[in-house]
């Protein structure tokens, strides 16, 4: 029990190089603690849609007529054809 007080850093805990293995497992753990919290909090965000929202509540499929604005607003089709079809979809 008393046989070790003579040696440095024996007070301190200190075992030969343990504490450099100690020291570095609590530095890796905290970085991949961060990590894995990053992840799960992306993941959460990406999950409940925050930040993500481009389009109104209605329901993604176009219709008909949302195509052909979208083509007319696009510059596929000129004014004519948009109202000759959208008088065809009516």
């Amino acid at each position: 029990m008393w046989q070790n007080w003579h040696q440095p850093g024996a007070m301190m805990g200190y075992d030969g190089g343990g504490w450099f293995w100690g020291m570095a497992f609590h530095g890796l753990s905290a970085i991949l603690f961060i990590a894995v919290l990053a992840v799960v909090l992306s993941l959460l965000f990406r999950w409940l849609g925050v930040g993500h929202r481009t389009h109104s509540a209605t329901p993604s499929h176009n219709s008909a007529l949302d195509i052909l604005k979208a083509r007319y607003a696009h510059g596929e089709i000129d004014r004519d054809d948009y109202l000759q079809r959208k008088a065809d979809l009516s």
